[in-house]
């Protein structure tokens, strides 16, 4: 049952160095603000108290799509999903990224939720995490102290829980450029399009000389944090791509599912998300083995 959201006081914060100002002397009582998808649903199930909420949403450095040949993507963390979503450069060169922002939930959403909210809230089941992991994505964490570049491998510690500090704020996502001949997919499982996923899972895949150079898999949904299925990855790199492949392809599809570690929750039990696991990554790897001509 929603509520009406607790008691608060907003504070409107126009820098980065303002709102980590606020952050830092209301350290543990107050929160950011950005597009305040899941902050607000939160706090009208009281799954959030915070006394104060910092709004980040009108500091204007902290919107942009840029990219550059040898530095690769970055984005400011205030950028929307359905930014990303339409965005032709992304769409072109990071399409497991775009892909997962146009399965996040409807549009209306999508065109509040920013990409540094989707990932600050940390949740298992995040949309665009897995695809993120799969481009080896980094994110630019500000605070008092100064700046600092954490792999977003390494940004998750839990279900809600990351590395940013009480006083910190996400500024930036950064992705390298992907190799030639890379094809990724990303892949969701849920009772609706527009519901939070069951299972999530993002794939890509990068050729060279007719063999799997390199495999990343992705999953969201299915542990503590999303997570790459790196005992899998490891079955197919080197391979030969080409020819009769449903058995190694079905092996891999296999070991994801073993390395997932589900819970039972009202979308599904762990048992069928495990299940889930393996159909999608199997079916993941089908496509892009298909895309490359074999």
């Amino acid at each position: 049952m929603l509520l009406g959201l607790p008691n608060f006081e907003y504070l409107h914060s126009r820098t980065i160095k303002e709102a980590c100002s606020f952050l830092s002397t209301y350290k543990g009582e107050a929160v950011v603000m950005a597009g305040g998808t899941d902050l607000l649903v939160k706090m009208k199930h009281r799954k959030a108290r915070p006394r104060y909420l910092v709004n980040i949403k009108k500091i204007p450095d902290l919107v942009y799509i840029v990219h550059d040949e040898r530095e690769g993507l970055r984005i400011g963390a205030l950028t929307t999903i359905q930014t990303i979503r339409n965005s032709p450069l992304v769409m072109k060169k990071f399409s497991v990224l775009n892909q997962a922002a146009g399965v996040l939930g409807t549009a209306q959403v999508r065109n509040l939720a920013t990409l540094g909210g989707n990932l600050c809230n940390a949740s298992p089941a995040s949309e665009c995490a897995p695809a993120l992991l799969t481009l080896e994505a980094k994110v630019k964490l500000a605070g008092p102290g100064g700046e600092r570049i954490v792999p977003l491998e390494s940004f998750f510690v839990g279900p809600g829980k990351s590395v940013l500090e009480k006083d910190e704020i996400l500024t930036e996502i950064q992705i390298p450029n992907t190799p030639p001949h890379t094809e990724g997919v990303h892949l969701k499982h849920g009772t609706r399009r527009v519901d939070v996923a069951i299972v999530g899972a993002t794939l890509l895949l990068t050729l060279a000389e007719g063999r799997c150079q390199d495999i990343r898999i992705g999953l969201g949904a299915v542990g503590p944090t999303p997570f790459r299925a790196r005992k899998a990855e490891a079955l197919l790199r080197g391979e030969k791509i080409g020819g009769e492949m449903e058995t190694l392809l079905a092996k891999v599809a296999q070991k994801a599912s073993e390395e997932s570690f589900p819970i039972d929750d009202i979308r599904g039990c762990a048992d069928y998300r495990k299940q889930v696991v393996e159909a999608l990554v199997k079916e993941g790897l089908e496509r892009l083995v298909g895309q490359t001509g074999s």
